[in-house]
């Protein structure tokens, strides 16, 4: 990929439309407020929630999004942990099938929510099992009266997932041998460590974006070569590709395929409120990578500048509207954009450039 020429920021990008997900009384306030990750299929839209394990569903009905239903994961998959929340971070829609993913990261305890002025060491030490958040699956989508919806099986398609394992699943083991990647599957999300954020797929490619960690400024992009075995159940083909990102330090925090293109969005690797873009990749379903040995450095196009709130509005959810417009979902969003009487959460629909 030919080298960009970097460009000043400018200011952040006007929304073409405002966009109201109504969950009604169906949705907790808190699953509103953690939206990061959807997708959209014709008159269906499935967004996630990072502090749950189900996948919610709106539809379009009179020029309104909602409706709304929940696919809860233990209905539809086996998973080892079925009651622990998955954290999903990606949702991706390919060929008939419904892909997720969890954040494959660690965690650690917030000190602000133990008790007393003083900490235990080894209690703040601790991390948390990552096995739960180890989740790389996919489900076969049926039409129904109300819209799309992921089923365990279809005819002779079965939902299936990479088996989780006493290692998280394959591709954890994998990443905890990388010689790249195998330092920061022992540091927590929140402080540099290892953190899927986003899924995007083509044929048997799927690319899951690294919010962190970043490599000497450049953003991770893993490539997996996924096959699909008997009874739905998914494998590893060959080992996991790594790209490199030049994206001004920025990490992956959702990912889209449009058309040919891998849309990215870019932001923080932290908590912490600062700049937020959208990037171009052009191609990328035409560029399959070669060797898992070697990291190949790509320097995407930065397309579009978003607004972003301090300590609010943090962009962190696409949802591919058409060909050149795509919703974006903040997490932690402002009062303004909540209406708790509805149980509504707004979203913001940006023009893509061509």
């Amino acid at each position: 990929m030919a080298a960009n020429v970097w460009t000043p920021w400018g200011p952040p990008a006007t929304a073409v439309d405002r966009i109201p997900l109504r969950f009604g009384g169906t949705k907790d306030h808190d699953g509103i407020t953690n939206i990061s990750a959807g997708t959209r299929i014709d008159d269906t839209l499935f967004v996630a929630a990072d502090e749950a394990c189900c996948i919610d569903r709106l539809t379009l009905k009179g020029g309104e999004w909602g409706s709304h239903t929940s696919f809860v994961l233990k209905e539809l998959l086996d998973l080892k942990e079925p009651d622990e929340e998955a954290d999903l971070e990606g949702l991706a829609a390919d060929d008939g099938w419904l892909w997720t993913v969890g954040s494959h990261a660690r965690t650690r305890r917030k000190p602000e929510k133990l008790e007393g002025e003083t900490i235990d060491l080894d209690a703040l030490a601790d991390l948390k099992d990552t096995r739960p958040r180890c989740l790389l699956a996919r489900m076969p989508l049926v039409r129904t009266k109300t819209g799309w919806a992921p089923v365990r099986e279809d005819a002779d398609r079965r939902a299936g997932m990479l088996k989780q394992n006493k290692h998280g699943n394959v591709l954890m083991k994998k990443l905890k041998k990388d010689p790249l990647i195998a330092p920061f599957t022992r540091v927590p999300a929140k402080e540099g460590g290892l953190d899927v954020e986003g899924i995007a797929v083509t044929g048997n490619r799927v690319a899951l974006g690294l919010r962190g960690p970043v490599i000497a400024t450049h953003a991770v992009l893993l490539e997996l070569i996924i096959e699909a075995r008997e009874g739905g159940r998914l494998e590893l083909a060959e080992r996991p590709y790594k790209r490199l990102l030049a994206m001004e330090g920025l990490g992956i925090r959702d990912l889209k395929k449009c058309g040919d293109d891998l849309i990215i969005l870019a932001g923080p690797t932290t908590g912490l409120s600062g700049p937020v873009a959208l990037y171009r990749w052009r191609g990328w379903a035409n560029d399959p990578p070669h060797d898992s040995t070697k990291v190949r450095l790509h320097r995407p196009e930065r397309i579009v500048e978003l607004p972003f709130g301090r300590g609010v509005d943090h962009p962190e959810g696409l949802a591919l509207w058409s060909d050149d417009e795509i919703l974006v979902i903040c997490d932690s969003p402002s009062p303004e954009r909540i209406d708790q009487e509805t149980g509504a959460i707004t979203a913001e629909l940006f023009k893509i450039p061509s």
